[in-house]
């Protein structure tokens, strides 16, 4: 019997930024959400390992994706693929999108991560796009993913969240898409 959990594990996480669109196929949607901002359009996407966020002007596109290792993404106009871990910040350019993000991965005491999970239960329930998956065992608090998004003139921040019930850590990533 094969057995699978709704997350992999947190060491397995990467952060891909691409300068193109990446095929919805290639991700496990959960959710999504499409919206436009002004001459320009952003897909956010909740996937079962992590999200995906993709924003287009006329001439350009960034897709951020936070996804398990495994997660089979394409290899051209790849401008980031790093292991999500520790504190990190990245920049990229595509055409006149300018895209930053800072993430911090953060493992706690198991005590603290449920009390900070029982916290951003309540978020959850105020953001643009969220989902909660099966922990690794009945006994383990729900696998939590969302996005909170705040509209600029031109372009988009999101504020992104994901919880690793199994490793007691705690992924935020905040990116901003802004078309220059």
């Amino acid at each position: 019997m094969t057995v699978s959990f709704a997350r992999p594990d947190v060491a397995d996480m990467t952060l891909r930024v691409l300068s193109r669109s990446v095929h919805p196929e290639l991700l496990e949607t959960v959710r999504e959400l499409r919206f436009s901002i002004g001459k320009h359009s952003a897909i956010l996407r909740l996937c079962r390992d992590g999200h995906a966020i993709e924003f287009r002007s006329k001439d350009a596109a960034i897709t951020e994706l936070a996804v398990s290792r495994m997660t089979p993404t394409p290899a051209s106009g790849c401008a980031i693929s790093r292991r999500l871990i520790g504190y990190r910040t990245h920049a990229v350019q595509s055409g006149r999108i300018r895209y930053e993000c800072s993430y911090q991965l953060e493992t706690t005491d198991p005590e603290i991560y449920l009390q900070v999970h029982r916290e951003m239960e309540t978020d959850a329930r105020k953001a643009s796009l969220a989902i909660a998956l099966p922990g690794s065992s009945a006994a383990s608090p729900a696998c939590l993913s969302y996005l909170c998004s705040d509209l600029l003139r031109n372009g988009l921040v999101v504020h992104s969240f994901h919880t690793f019930p199994g490793n007691a850590a705690i992924l935020r990533i905040q990116s901003l898409f802004e078309v220059v």
